[in-house]
């Protein structure tokens, strides 16, 4: 399995595969454990969790004003 790929690009991200994060999710010992049921709601709720977080981002996000340019109309 590859890594998850994460906002973490500092020198203390953690590689950590997507098995790893459905085991700690779900409280299984190891892969053998996990089944199809798992794999989708895990991947349903992270689809929801990015979606709310989408949202918050675009809500909180400040409203910056482009600056005009020389040749923009006033």
């Amino acid at each position: 399995m590859e890594p998850q790929p994460g906002p973490g690009t500092g020198p203390n991200r953690h590689d950590v595969s997507v098995v790893t994060l459905i085991c700690r999710a779900f409280g299984l010992s190891d892969a053998s454990e996990i089944t199809l049921e798992h794999i989708h709601r895990y991947v349903t709720e992270r689809r929801r969790a990015e979606e709310r977080t989408h949202d918050l981002r675009d809500r909180f996000r400040p409203s910056i004003p482009r600056q005009r340019a020389a040749d923009d109309a006033a």
